[in-house]
């Protein structure tokens, strides 16, 4: 094929200046495209090589991975039960659909099709696929209202995955709306791309639910603390259908607010009484000083 090509090429450059154009080219092309068959051929050949020499090492890596994975997977069990930790137990996912949603310019909460009948109670975590929806706030016998992470009154105790750096996710109105993690001090390092998750701390949510990504960093005007942006996982304006955390394993997953103390309590309420005591004696005085009189 390359002595023919050659031989042709010659015969071109002796002849080609008493061939019409048009003749010359669609007769270099016939005669090439064998030649540039075969050249994308072994392009094609070279690439799938390459190809699959990089999904080989990626599949040694991930190989590897697993295998640390799996070792701290068991050095975690082992630690576990002998500082005597219990594990939390894990609740069943429901399917609900979202038949309305209420909220502008922003949507705050979801209105589902599912009430006690199905399970549903209030405080329970509402999901999506990607990660944190919101709670439960209202349950009927068919249908319920879910508090969705826009609505301003439901701040969640996060936390950064890995550094474990922990703020409260709210939602803020203003010139730039949107999710923030607050309470952070400028001595905490939060940077572009972290993950954050729901914190060990919350009373409200189960631990390690992805929640968000964080797209920006920057300081308060108090100057004291983080302003952090969250970019939620969860399409909350676009969610047709959320899953709601149910089962028996909801007592054990989820903490408990801790009581408040004793004594304090007591003084508050000692506190009170006393007040009220205060207020009745003033109230009783002109009543007393009129029958005097």
């Amino acid at each position: 094929m390359l002595v023919v090509v050659e031989i042709v090429c010659v015969l071109l450059l002796l002849f080609g200046n008493r061939l019409p154009v048009a003749a010359l080219t669609g007769t270099t092309t016939a005669v090439l495209a064998p030649a540039n068959g075969i050249l994308r051929w072994v392009e094609g050949v070279a690439t799938a090589k390459s190809e699959a020499t990089r999904l080989r090492s990626e599949i040694a890596s991930l190989r590897m991975e697993q295998g640390r994975l799996v070792d701290s997977q068991l050095e975690n069990q082992r630690l576990r039960a002998l500082l005597g930790f219990t594990e939390r137990g894990r609740p069943l996912l429901k399917p609900v659909q979202v038949v309305g949603v209420a909220g502008e310019p922003w949507p705050i909460a979801f209105h589902l099709g599912a009430g006690n009948g199905a399970g549903l109670k209030v405080g329970q975590a509402v999901l999506s696929p990607e990660g944190l929806v919101g709670r439960i706030t209202r349950v009927d016998a068919a249908t319920s209202t879910a508090a969705i992470l826009s609505d301003p009154n439901t701040p969640v105790a996060c936390e950064v995955v890995g550094s474990g750096v922990r703020g409260v996710l709210k939602f803020r109105f203003g010139t730039d709306p949107g999710l923030y993690l607050t309470a952070v001090p400028l001595t905490d390092t939060v940077r572009i791309g972290d993950r954050i998750a729901t914190a060990a701390t919350s009373v409200l949510y189960p631990a390690g639910i992805p929640v968000g990504r964080v797209v920006r960093v920057g300081r308060e005007e108090s100057g004291l603390l983080s302003e952090i942006r969250i970019e939620p996982f969860a399409p909350l304006t676009r969610l047709r259908e959320v899953l709601v955390a149910t089962g028996t394993a909801e007592a054990t997953w989820w903490p408990r607010p801790v009581a408040p103390d004793t004594a304090a309590a007591r003084a508050r309420a000692d506190s009170a009484a006393a007040a009220a005591a205060a207020v009745a004696r003033l109230r009783r005085a002109p009543a007393d000083s009129a029958a005097g009189r």
